[in-house]
């Protein structure tokens, strides 16, 4: 049986001492990690001091790949991660690939360097508003994890990470119905097993993200095919991302 994750995406937020702060409270839940995998996936400029606290599995937004080092300004390589105990790597992000022109070329890239690094990958994928209305969003999904899949072999599986997460849901409250969500991730996992073999199929692990809180974790916790969440802004609130925690 797959063990759950949930990885808290604080993107552009919090100050150093927030960071700090919230780092420490997530931190104290440590006893749930029997149950469930925590990643904190902080604004990047924090990492080297939570890193140091000894706390919570620290992931980072984004990386460069696949140069370890070079005249490349302002990116961070992934040796540079493992330099500083950071084990996870957010990949394709909607927002990534819509504000700063990220293709699926260098998605994979970045995907399968860190996999290949023993690096676990929150490979993201998700619809947009348009695509879901026209009944369109599986074969738009798929289309976004073929090219992955397609390089990737049954050692990456158990690091891999997909992040289902429609676009037209991030930060806006609203949800797709729990019975869309199964459909989605059963659809996902189908295709998985297109390129691997079952056991290996058995072991990726497909979270939900998108206006994911408090309020409606449990319920798509439960769904058959969920394995956690990606959770954005509802990870700032300790008491809110706890509630969350506590729903697996």
């Amino acid at each position: 049986m797959r063990k759950s994750i949930i990885g808290a995406n604080w993107k552009m937020n919090l100050s150093c001492d927030g960071a700090n702060q919230l780092y420490t409270k997530v931190s104290s839940l440590n006893e749930i990690e029997s149950t469930v995998d925590l990643v904190v996936f902080p604004p990047q400029p924090y990492l080297a001091l939570l890193s140091k606290m000894n706390g919570v599995a620290l992931g980072a937004q984004n990386v460069y790949a696949p140069d370890m080092f070079g005249a490349f300004t302002g990116e961070t390589s992934l040796m540079q991660l493992k330099d500083l105990n950071v084990n996870s790597v957010l990949v394709g992000h909607s927002e990534r690939r819509l504000h700063f022109g990220e293709d699926t070329d260098f998605l994979c890239t970045k995907a399968l360097t860190a996999l290949s690094l023993g690096i676990q990958v929150f490979f993201c994928c998700g619809e947009s508003d348009e695509i879901r209305s026209n009944g369109s969003a599986i074969p738009f999904v798929e289309h976004q994890l073929k090219p992955l899949l397609n390089q990737l072999n049954e050692a990456h599986c158990p690091l891999l990470v997909i992040a289902y997460e429609p676009i037209w849901a991030i930060g806006t409250g609203k949800v797709p119905s729990l019975e869309e969500i199964e459909e989605m991730h059963s659809a996902i996992r189908a295709l998985c097993s297109q390129y691997f073999d079952q056991d290996s199929t058995d072991t990726i692990r497909i979270v939900y993200g998108g206006s994911c809180n408090a309020m409606n974790a449990k319920s798509i916790f439960q769904l058959p095919n969920v394995d956690g969440g990606l959770v954005g802004g509802a990870s700032l609130q300790f008491d809110s991302f706890k509630e969350i925690i506590d729903s697996i």
